[in-house]
């Protein structure tokens, strides 16, 4: 998989789930594949809900941004339409966590995932999401292209790190 701070992807900037500059954030960062993202995080006090577990919305958040940069490493500039989370078992604090987003049907205009909280010791899923996102339209994709320049140099490096990781796949050298 990619990692997409490796790969020049820009994450100077205030999003509450993968933004450095915000203290309070998540501060999460992605590796990706085709079709798929995923990313390590550890759930902090901060973040808690009930004593000892992850605030729900933050797990949504998580799933949330999984899903959308499941789409977004490939240059398709999207917003969240729908999400529908359930929760399995409490996701505690403290426990490193896999959270994996992946698209199940591309629509054109409208894209479907799918994204998971995972104990990353186990694999258990503590909760699961599905998603609709929709494409922006072209206005207000190329505002946020110039708002967060450089980003189509930096998903160009995702894409052919991505299609090199395939085709080693495809040949026998992972």
């Amino acid at each position: 998989m990619a990692r997409l701070s490796e790969l020049g992807v820009d994450f100077q900037h205030w999003c509450f789930a993968c933004g450095q500059l915000n203290p309070g954030g998540l501060r999460l960062d992605f590796e990706v594949a085709r079709d798929r993202a995923e990313a390590r995080y550890t759930a902090l006090q901060r973040h808690q809900g009930y004593d000892g577990l992850l605030h729900g919305g933050v797990v949504t958040a998580l799933l949330d941004e999984a899903m959308g940069w499941a789409i977004f490493h490939q240059g398709i500039w999207g917003v969240t339409a729908r999400i529908g989370v359930t929760f399995r078992q409490p996701v505690p604090i403290g426990e490193e966590l896999r959270v994996v987003g992946e698209i199940t049907r591309d629509r054109g205009r409208v894209i479907e995932t799918h994204g998971t909280v995972e104990r990353a010791v186990d694999g258990a899923v503590l909760a699961e999401a599905e998603a609709t996102f929709l494409r922006m339209p072209d206005g207000r994709r190329r505002e946020l292209e110039r708002r967060y320049a450089g980003t189509e140099g930096a998903f160009t490096r995702v894409r052919e790190a991505v299609e090199n990781e395939e085709h080693a796949r495809e040949h026998g050298r992972t």
